[in-house]
């Protein structure tokens, strides 16, 4: 309490407040002294509360109107004299002082204190925060322990006493801590938000993350890594797909991964100070491409063991006969085979299903366990897509979120031979030796790799083209990944020479140009373009690329 023993002190101060707010400070003119429309007789106003600026409401004979009052500085303190002054202590704190040598006030005089500050290199009043008052103090200097790298300050100070005041100094020249600022904390909380599964059986995660509070410096970007994994082996860097999310944005969109796949996924904070990259320490999230990943992932700090995750379907039951499943006949559409399973609802709270669907074996081919897929649904059917000829497929239904009330149900099915549909006036399919034929590895790469710049307004645009010879592909084409990075060479603080910081796109499949808007004037870039096929991904072009410098600025 301010006030511990003696009450008519906070009972005082309670009243003066009150008076204050209701009461500005000058002295009403004399009432004849009113001209205008502050001699009109009417009652415009029962307080200097409802007046604008310094006016105050003051009779003029027959009314109430507001008016300039006079005396308004009497008994009023002078603002500061002398420019503030700054003084770095080694704690870190910030010492400002100020001086007011020729005040002379028989009341005491309190001194409020306000700072605004702009982030950057270069201080900026356009850019600052709002003014906020940071201490009220009758001394003549304030110590602020508050005080962060990376920002400009200002600070005003005003003297106030019983009688008013004359208002706040003109704004300090601007100070920055000579601090270096720190890297940007590691994201925390990072978390699987959604998953959604594509026509083409592939699926599609969102992680999401907290963004940190108050950092020295705004986070600029998120680096974002990903990579499958098998047990215990994970890919090399080298293979790891990238992309860049804004610093404001705290959720990224991994998208094409496969299902039934283990991935793991490091997210890094990235801050720019000048020239130089600061990076945060990376933190890494391991989950599974199943339904009930939000159960299963984990998150670690880069180094700590990750554990393994189980498998979430439970063992078959196998029965003779199923009358839970049914398997419609096979048809031939959009250039692929396709098969419907469709099931009863034997309980009105079934209402989302997991479908499991696994190749078992083809004719003349050894392919146990490939092609393994899982879906959700709110149907009450399924149409199996991509399908092969001549195989046997296992399919499994489980009604989600069941908690072990229902057993999945499974049935067995074989598709016809290819030649079965060529006879059907499907004279187009190009059928191959009977059964699944192993797919040949990508062979399929982007050439003539090319680049223009268009300069408009300060602003450089980049069109990257590429162009593709359809006679070596083996496998229909489903998009390019085109991987751009601003390559740098100075040694940086937190960061390795010739280090990439990259951009990652999937374009579809009749996509031959990429447009890069923003790029940096007299830097060199790194283009990386491959096919991406049913069969995986090919061989990558890469090529390197320098923008134009901008032409010196010319007023008109």
């Amino acid at each position: 309490p301010l006030f511990p023993k003696k009450n008519y002190e906070c009972l005082t101060s309670c009243e003066f407040l009150k008076y204050i707010l209701s009461v500005k400070q000058g002295d009403c003119p004399a009432p004849e002294k009113a001209s205008g429309f502050a001699a009109a007789c009417v009652e415009s106003c029962e307080a200097d509360s409802e007046c604008s600026g310094v006016k105050k409401c003051c009779s003029n004979g027959c009314g109430h109107t507001c008016q300039v009052p006079k005396n308004l500085y009497k008994g009023v303190p002078l603002k500061p004299r002398k420019e503030l002054k700054f003084i770095e202590l080694q704690s870190g704190d910030l010492e400002v002082k100020w001086s007011s040598k020729f005040n002379i006030s028989i009341e005491p005089v309190i001194y409020v204190v306000q700072r605004r500050w702009n982030q950057g290199i270069h201080p900026s009043e356009d850019d600052a925060t709002n003014w906020q008052t940071v201490a009220q103090t009758t001394d003549e200097r304030v110590q602020l322990s508050d005080i962060r790298a990376s920002r400009w300050y200002q600070f005003r100070v005003a003297a106030v006493n019983v009688h008013g005041t004359r208002g706040f100094t003109a704004p300090s020249k601007h100070f920055r801590s000579s601090k270096d600022p720190s890297a940007p904390p590691a994201p925390s909380n990072i978390r699987i938000a959604n998953i959604s599964a594509n026509n083409d059986g592939s699926v599609n995660v969102m992680i999401t993350w907290d963004l940190p509070e108050e950092p020295d410096i705004p986070v600029h970007h998120y680096k974002v890594f990903w990579s499958w994994t098998y047990s215990k082996y994970v890919i090399p860097a080298k293979k790891k797909r990238r992309k860049i999310t804004d610093g404001p944005q705290n959720y990224v969109v991994l998208e094409g991964l496969q299902p039934n796949s283990n991935y793991n996924v490091e997210l890094q904070a990235v801050t720019r100070w000048g020239q130089i990259r600061l990076k945060s320490a990376k933190v890494s999230l391991h989950f599974s491409t199943t339904q009930d990943t939000r159960n299963n992932n984990e998150q670690t700090h880069a180094g700590k063991p990750q554990k393994g995750l189980v498998d979430p379907y439970p063992t078959f039951q196998r029965r003779k006969t199923t009358r839970f499943l049914k398997i419609g006949a096979p048809f031939y559409q959009d250039n692929q085979l396709q098969v419907k399973v469709y099931w009863k609802r034997t309980d009105i709270n079934m209402n989302q299903f997991q479908v499991h669907w696994l190749l078992e074996s083809c004719a003349h081919n050894d392919t146990k366990g490939l092609g393994k897929v899982t879906e959700l649904t709110y149907e009450n059917y399924m149409i199996l897509k991509d399908l092969s000829f001549a195989c046997k497929y296992k399919v499994t239904v489980l009604p989600a979120k069941s908690k072990g009330r229902f057993k999945a149900e499974s049935i067995f099915f074989v598709t016809p031979p290819c030649s079965a549909f060529k006879e059907r006036n499907h004279k187009h399919i190009n059928c191959p030796a009977e059964g699944v034929p192993v797919l040949p590895k990508v062979l399929a790469k982007p050439e003539n790799l090319s680049a223009s710049f268009i300069v408009q307004e300060g602003n450089i645009t980049g069109h990257f083209s590429w162009k593709i010879s359809k006679a070596v592909l083996q496998q229909p084409m489903t998009g390019f990944q085109v991987t751009w990075a601003e390559v740098t060479t100075e040694s940086r603080q937190n960061s390795l020479p010739n280090s990439i910081i990259s951009q990652s796109q999937i374009l579809p499949a009749d996509h031959y140009v990429l447009t890069v808007p923003n790029l940096r004037p007299s830097m060199l870039y790194r283009l990386e373009v491959q096919v991406l096929t049913t069969g995986g991904e090919g061989p990558a072009t890469i090529k390197s690329f320098r923008t134009p410098a901008l032409p010196p600025f010319s007023p008109h």
